[in-house]
């Protein structure tokens, strides 16, 4: 922050390669974050972020494009940086005409159905 630096996020390990398991937070750990976060925006003058943490309080996992999407290296239209599917790249359209794909607007019309699993990621059911 001396730096000036005014935005955190604190990103809860999702999985996205066998063996890896044992780096997901346990429910404990994962029930101490908002705690974290309260005290982290109280102490320092800057926004912190919980992610997929902080969802909960937004309604529901953000992916799709009701909060973030993530494009690959390769211009691939992701949900999100934890779910790597796609079904539209931006070499080939637009973002505005992208991000109305069918799986984004299949994800953002069900979202309401989407729950975090162990390691907090809701796509991982996908």
């Amino acid at each position: 922050m001396g730096r000036g630096c005014k935005v955190f996020f604190f990103v809860e390990y999702v999985p996205v390669q066998e063996g890896t398991d044992e780096l997901i937070l346990t429910d404990e750990q994962r029930k101490m974050i908002p705690e974290l976060m309260t005290g982290l925006r109280r102490q320092y003058p800057a926004l912190f972020i919980a992610f997929p943490g902080d969802e909960e309080a937004y309604g529901g996992c953000l992916a799709a494009g009701r909060g973030f999407i993530h494009i690959s290296p390769e211009g691939n239209l992701e949900p999100c940086p934890f779910a790597p599917y796609t079904d539209t790249n931006l070499t080939n359209l637009p973002l505005r005409e992208a991000l109305n794909s069918q799986l984004l607007k299949a994800i953002r019309e069900n979202h309401d159905q989407l729950t975090e699993t162990r390691g907090g990621c809701a796509l991982k059911i996908f």
